[in-house]
């Protein structure tokens, strides 16, 4: 997987395990892309929505103005990876829908305020979670381009 997704910039969709393993594959598959030289930040869905959303917004208005709020992400930013995304609200799934389109359209040598790629996960299967109108179909299509599923691993001893 590694080996055949590392000159990409593709969004990644990662479900199923444990949100260390699912981590893990992120950090792994980012020191293999072109964008390793730039930080990856890591954010959990359930405990930094606000926080995102803010940040969303101010990415989408596309200013060029530095950071000064401390309840946002502080730039730069060469990846974005989000945690339980089935957790977030309606109103920043739209948003974050909205920054995967321009960054669907955004050639690789230009830069836009916000990360150049984005990477998302959840423990549950996000595409009945989608099917079942619990998620944005939208925003999972526009993240769905390299998938990760991870099984759950058995215990020691487990027959």
């Amino acid at each position: 997987l590694l080996r055949l997704h590392r000159h990409t910039r593709a969004n990644l969709l990662v479900m199923g395990g444990t949100r260390a393993r699912r981590l893990a594959v992120v950090r792994a598959i980012h020191q293999g892309s072109p964008l390793a030289g730039e930080p990856l930040v890591a954010l959990d869905c359930t405990k930094d929505e606000p926080r995102l959303a803010r940040t969303l917004q101010r990415w989408l208005l596309v200013s060029s103005t530095p950071c000064a709020d401390e309840n946002e992400l502080k730039e730069p930013i060469g990846v974005l990876y989000l945690d339980s995304i089935a957790d977030l609200s309606p109103a920043t799934q739209r948003l974050l829908l909205m920054l995967a389109h321009r960054l669907q359209g955004q050639q690789s040598d230009t830069r836009t305020p916000g990360p150049a790629r984005l990477m998302a996960g959840d423990r549950t299967d996000l595409i009945r979670a989608a099917e079942a109108g619990r998620v944005s179909g939208a925003l999972i299509d526009h993240l769905d381009k390299i998938r990760v599923e991870l099984g759950q691993r058995r215990s020691r001893g487990a027959a």
